[in-house]
């Protein structure tokens, strides 16, 4: 049996260590999984009713995947860890 998720984990200075699990059939480029990233934090942060860090998502638009290629995650083993940045300048 094949497991088609891998982790994605925020590099960032207010939410280090966030994790998002994503299924890597469903996505075609780096930034289709920064886009669940992203989605997924959002709803986490609506949910629990964090607000000043909802607005601080706003200016948070710099959100990528630097370390590895698309074709890299997609052939990678499924206990691989892979970070989301948004601290580069």
């Amino acid at each position: 049996m094949h497991n088609y998720k891998r982790i994605f984990v925020a590099s960032s200075e207010i939410f280090s260590g966030f994790k998002v699990e994503v299924d890597i059939r469903m996505v075609e480029t780096r930034q289709d999984i920064v886009d669940i990233f992203i989605g997924e934090l959002k709803s986490v942060l609506k949910k629990n009713n964090f607000e000043v860090l909802l607005e601080k998502m706003k200016y948070e638009n710099k959100w990528h995947i630097h370390s590895h290629t698309m074709e890299e995650i997609l052939t990678s083993n499924c206990e691989d860890t892979f970070y989301v940045c948004n601290h580069c300048k």
